[in-house]
């Protein structure tokens, strides 16, 4: 692994400890974050605020949320990509469950874009 996968994933431990400081403190001022709109916290996001905004209204969605990323994998052009096997309980009450992928491209050693990939329409269901 590389130094921007050993960033991007010091960012997921700090997520999984719940110090948001620390997650977003890997992403740059400028940093969009893209969640697609399908999603009640779907948008573009800019900067570690931004960031934790995203993660504030990910998490109001669930009682409780277990993400388990398994691979953190370098690719050309500052790219890290991230596969996810997660977990969680809707407020509503529904087991949702699934693999995503979150792509990352890295500047300076800062996260600059960080972009979401999944099944949204399972996601929507579930949260209903």
């Amino acid at each position: 692994m590389g130094t921007n996968a050993d960033t991007v994933r010091s960012g997921w431990e700090a997520f999984a400890k719940g110090d948001m400081d620390a997650a977003t403190a890997t992403t740059s001022d400028s940093a969009e974050i893209v969640v697609p709109e399908s999603l009640p916290w779907g948008g573009t996001y800019h900067g570690p605020d931004g960031f934790k905004d995203m993660i504030g209204k990910f998490l109001s969605n669930f009682d409780e949320v277990r993400p388990d990323p398994q691979e953190f994998i370098e690719a050309d052009g500052d790219r890290v990509l991230v596969t996810v096997s997660g977990t969680g309980t809707t407020k509503s009450g529904n087991e949702l469950g699934g693999d995503s992928v979150w792509l990352y491209r890295m500047d300076h050693g800062k996260i600059e874009h960080a972009e979401f990939y999944g099944d949204t329409a399972r996601a929507v269901k579930a949260l209903a």
